[in-house]
Order: C-alpha cells, then structure tokens, then sequence
C-alpha cells in the first residue's frame, strides 16, 4: 500500500466481487487467498458512499431475484401436486396451521377495522396470516420441511372435515400492556385437539418437540398494545361486541404447512396445502 488512508470492506458474495472487479482502477486486492473476502478501498468520501449504495442495491436486487425464483418454484409445486418447493440450501422457519377461507379473512378484516380505535394495538394481522396454530416447529432445512410434508400430506388423507367459529377476544400477556389480542374458537373443538395431537405427533418424529403447555387454539388478530393510550382494560373487549353479522363459521377441510417470512406482509407463506378426503367418512 502507499501513504493513503485505506478503508476495510468486508463482503462474501460473488455478485459483490464482481462488481468489485469493475471498478478496479479505486480497488487493490490483496492475496489470493483473500480474494473472496477482503477488499481494500482508498478512503475517498464520495467514491466510498457510491460504492456502498451501488453494492447495498446489487445484493438486494439478488435477494428479491432468489425470493421470486424460490416462491415462483413453490407455486407452481403446490398446483400440481401440492407439495413444497425446496432449495437444500435454505432454512425455513415452519409452523402448521389452519387457514381460514377468503370470506372469513374479508368478515374479520372489515370488523377489526372499525374496532381499532377501541383497542389500540400497534401491530394488526395481515388478514392472509390470521390463522388457528396446530403446531409451531421453528428453523428447519429444506429437506426437512419437504419429508414433513409428506406425512402431513398422508395424516390429512385419512382426517375428517370439522366445523369451526370465531367466538370472543382474549388477551395474552401483561394486564396493563397485553402483548397479543385474540379471538377465542368454538365448533368441534375435541375434533381440534386430536387433530393438533396428530400433528404434533408427526412433526416429533422429525425432530420437532411436542410444546410442554397445554394447547389454546385462537386467531391472532393483533400485537402490541399502545401504552400511550393509558392502561388496557379489560372492560374495552367487552365494549367490542362480535362482527356485526355474527362471528364467522367455516368447514376445516385442510391444514397447510407454512413458511413464516420476519419483516414481510403477510408474512406467512404456504408450502403444502394438505386437503381432508372426505370419502373416509364413508
């Protein structure tokens, strides 16, 4: 090096080497065996900052590209076969659930739009991820989460459609400070359960733990309490009431392996959707 300042910029993606590569002449790089990983930059204010912005915009733009290859692979699995997409290099965050039809997330939405003043939370679901939890798995590889699916494509095939519906709110956490506001469920409840002990059975046996708490089923409609509103009262859930038409009603006639994507809306992505046969009923 000569009597410059030099700056340190550590990057491990290709795609920023090359880029590094095209701007030789500001570039020294150093050692082969360095090659991959450290580059050194002469310290010039307005060289350094475009650098960064043309090398922030370069890996997102990679990012986005993989994320669109990756779901675009996955839809099109789903529709023939309904079956995840997997890359082995990748690690999903898993948990299986319930959907809730279109019309049920349209009624839940329009209600929980005007109840919004009434209970301030900061965060409200995304009305493509209100769901019922079966069972919450956590990071798994890609390879995983396709060998689970196709035990839960199997446990499906022999399960029964059940009814269920919204039925009251409910908060968890601090009294004063909720952390989440949700709807309770109604229906076929002990058809629920053992459903959920299915599930979980499966998901064991490929690493996933069955949770020591007992099992709640609900819909997670929001997150966060604002306290600049004063304390939560309970006496606010009351004040509430049920959608106007009556809480929503629907048939369970899947359950859905999903990915939970952090900083995304929505932010869960199907990977399997497992349909009920109803001929086993026969």
């Amino acid at each position: 090096m000569n009597d410059h300042t030099f700056a340190f910029l550590y990057y491990g993606y290709d795609s920023n080497i090359l880029f590094m590569h095209q701007v030789k002449p500001q570039l020294a790089m150093l050692g082969e065996e360095r090659r991959r990983e450290q580059i050194w930059i002469q310290k010039e204010p307005n060289l350094f900052m475009t650098l960064l912005d043309t090398i922030g915009e370069s890996s997102t733009n990679a990012a986005n590209s993989e994320k669109s290859n990756t779901l675009s692979s996955t839809n099109a699995s789903s529709s023939t076969n309904n079956s995840s997409s997997t890359n082995a290099s990748e690690t999903y965050r898993l948990f299986v659930g319930i959907q809730l039809p279109q019309d049920v997330q349209r009624e839940l939405e329009i209600w929980k739009d005007s109840i919004q003043n009434v209970l301030p939370f900061q965060k409200w679901t995304h009305p493509q991820d209100v769901h019922v939890t079966l069972s919450f798995l956590g990071d798994a590889s890609a390879e995983t989460a396709e060998a689970l699916a196709a035990d839960l494509r199997q446990l499906a095939a022999a399960a029964l459609p059940l009814t269920l519906h919204a039925e009251g709110l409910g908060v968890f956490g601090p009294p004063a400070a909720p952390s989440i506001l949700w709807a309770g469920l109604a229906g076929d409840l002990d058809a629920l359960a053992a459903l959920q002990r299915e599930v979980a059975g499966v998901c064991a046996r490929h690493g996933f733990p069955a949770e020591a708490r007992a099992y709640r089923p609900h819909l997670t409609l929001a997150r966060r309490y604002r306290t600049a509103a004063g304390p939560f009262k309970r006496s606010a859930l009351a004040a509430v009431g049920a959608p106007t038409g009556g809480w929503p009603a629907w048939q369970v006639e899947d359950i859905v392996l999903y990915r939970s994507h952090l900083g995304r809306q929505p932010a869960y992505e199907p990977l399997g959707v497992f349909p009920f046969e109803e001929q086993q009923a026969t």
